[in-house]
């Protein structure tokens, strides 16, 4: 091999070589893995043309970097910690060698002396710029060997592991605690790469640590368990890192952990997000994890408790959780959806807690809206997943309350364009749940509409639920489409509202000819360009494109809803006309062509209704 003599060379960790090394090694193990994609080749094998680069120098190449860093840590708490979130955020970088370094880890102070001391002061600065340019560089080389340790896994696989163990079997029951984190980074800069089967003994150890008596290691510990949960929990395949021997001893594990300081206890949650998510492309959720689903609960409503001395951070990522666990869980068992209920009831009850809370300070409204917001997407979650047949009584037994709190959350002084977004998504949620029975809790919503202003997102709701309810909404049709109308003053509402007439058509079919008349003549008002007066030039083109989609879904909605050709004809000389314009408009995007293709092709299928009716008048 040509590059034997030189191993020793590129491998030291000089200030001055250092970043060059990195580059090199970076390189070559990029080069190997796209060489081997590009081959499909799944084995590694040492005595390959792809890896006798890495395979010569491998003995050399872990051991110096884990020393650095494990060192680096001791110069420097939580280093091994920022690096470990850098490593998990960054974006694969497809061009680059290595990626980007970071920002710089302390601010640059700059003392204003008096005049007498500004020479001495100028000189004080230089020493400072030096010494910042300093740690630059040793971050610099940090973080290309972090890059480096997860670009060899990659590269090496399984046989990265008994090296980085001869590591941590080092560190792992140091005394001093920066060991001890350093040993458990480790693992969380390889995880990507080695199999399952080589990784499984790092999951034991994760485990273990999680008793650590130093909370910063068990938060730490906690993460990297997260991170592993996310790569390497396949349930579909049968070959993930839980399995059912092992699920109830990390199901014991996280439940207890999440009883910890905030710092371990925010960790624990995601953990559990990334292993409930895990299932999402499973069949169903194992008997194991329903079998602990209460526990599950019970722990992230524990852990998310809504007090002053719960930071926020605490609160969204055991809701996440939440969500998470929701989302996969089997309601084909009895257990489980009489949980997934019990869940509902306990958030609604935290909701109403949150909103008759008064809220004094700015801080206490920022936070009570943050909680507003996760509290309704948990409900929505909860809603969406009870909506069907044999488990869609326990959301309409509930759906006045549900229906009443997150109106309250519309009306709410505290509320932000956030919160009342989430909530108008619960209301959607819980509409599509309970079908034409929502209607006669619409009189809640009605009162809302009225005093509420409108919003794209609001617009997008009122279409949803007329689908919802379709003849059910009939009643109160009238009062829906004055303030629409109303809210065709504004630029921005004119494209959803045109949308929402179309769904609002095809919900109560041939009565919606009573609206129709405003409707065209509001349609063509639109499709004409003094009608853009308003909307400013750089966002004319943007505004226009969007305005002619709502168009376009009005006309299909309206041609599929009413029923009579006589009708029908109408609106479709109108369609064509507007069609006729937007084709020599070259401005045009490619999303208001596959608006137009979509409303011919429901057109197509409007013609055969129409032709089926004209036939049944020719026999009678």
């Amino acid at each position: 091999m040509l590059l034997q003599p030189y191993l020793r060379t590129i491998l030291s960790l000089t200030e001055s070589i250092a970043p060059q090394c990195m580059v090199f090694w970076c390189t070559v193990c990029k080069e190997v893995i796209k060489l081997r994609e590009e081959q499909h080749i799944g084995a590694v094998d040492a005595n390959s043309k792809y890896c006798c680069f890495i395979y010569e120098a491998l003995e050399l190449h872990v051991p110096v970097l884990l020393k650095h860093l494990f060192k680096r840590e001791k110069d420097q708490e939580g280093l091994v910690r920022m690096l470990l979130q850098h490593l998990f955020n960054q974006e694969e970088d497809q061009d680059g060698l290595v990626p980007m370094p970071l920002e710089h880890l302390l601010m640059q102070e700059e003392d204003q002396g008096d005049d007498v001391m500004q020479e001495e002061d100028q000189g004080d600065d230089v020493m400072q710029e030096e010494d910042q340019e300093g740690d630059d560089c040793l971050l610099n080389i940090d973080i290309d060997c972090v890059t480096l340790l997860g670009l060899i896994a990659r590269t090496i696989r399984d046989a990265i592991v008994p090296l980085v163990m001869q590591c941590i079997e080092g560190n792992i029951k140091e005394p001093d605690w920066h060991s001890r984190m350093a040993a458990v980074s480790a693992i969380g800069f390889i995880l990507e790469g080695p199999s399952v089967k080589g990784l499984a003994p790092l999951l034991d150890l994760l485990l273990d640590k999680m008793e650590d008596p130093n909370s910063k290691v068990k938060g730490t510990t906690a993460w990297i368990l997260g991170r592993m949960f996310k790569l390497l929990h396949f349930p579909a395949s049968a070959n993930g890192i839980i399995t059912k021997a092992n699920l109830p001893r990390i199901m014991d594990v996280l439940v207890h952990c999440s009883k910890d300081i905030p710092i371990v206890s925010e960790k624990v949650c995601g953990a559990i997000y990334f292993l409930a998510r895990g299932y999402e492309d499973a069949e169903s959720m194992p008997s194991e994890l329903s079998l602990s689903l209460d526990r599950v609960i019970d722990a992230l409503l524990s852990a998310s408790q809504p007090s002053d001395e719960t930071p926020f951070r605490l609160g969204a990522s055991a809701y996440e959780a939440l969500c998470a666990v929701v989302r996969v869980s089997n309601l084909e068992q009895p257990v489980v959806w009489s949980a997934i209920g019990d869940l509902m009831h306990r958030i609604m009850k935290r909701l109403d807690m949150t909103l008759d809370r008064q809220a004094l300070t700015l801080g206490h409204k920022l936070k009570k809206n943050n909680l507003q917001i996760v509290l309704c997407g948990v409900l929505q979650v909860i809603v969406q997943k009870l909506a069907n047949s044999a488990t869609v009584k326990i959301v309409t037994n509930a759906a006045h309350h549900l229906l009443f709190s997150f109106c309250r959350v519309l009306v709410c002084d505290s509320s932000t364009a956030q919160s009342e977004a989430m909530s108008w998504f619960a209301i959607a949620a819980l509409a599509n749940a309970t079908g034409p029975g929502f209607g006669k809790h619409m009189p809640i919503l009605m009162q809302v509409l009225d005093a509420h202003p409108l919003s794209p997102i609001s617009v997008g709701v009122i279409g949803d639920i007329c689908l919802a309810l379709e003849g059910k909404i009939l009643p109160h049709c009238d009062k829906i489409m004055q303030v629409l109308y109303k809210g065709l003053s504004k630029s921005t509402l004119r494209a959803p509202i045109f949308s929402c007439f179309g769904d609002i058509a095809l919900a109560i079919s041939n009565d919606f000819e009573k609206y129709l008349q405003y409707v065209l003549e509001k349609l063509q008002e639109a499709a004409n360009s003094q009608d853009w007066a308003d909307v400013q030039e750089e966002d004319k083109t943007e505004y226009v494109n969007q305005l002619r989609q709502g168009i376009y879904k009005a006309y299909s909605g309206i041609l599929r809803g009413i029923k009579d050709p006589r009708i029908g004809f109408k609106v479709a000389t109108h369609l064509f006309k507007f069609m006729e314009a937007v084709w020599v408009d070259r401005s045009r995007d490619k999303s208001v062509m596959h608006a137009a293709v979509a409303v011919l092709t429901d057109f197509d299928l409007t013609i055969g209704s129409w032709t089926e009716e004209m036939t049944k008048e020719l026999h009678n």
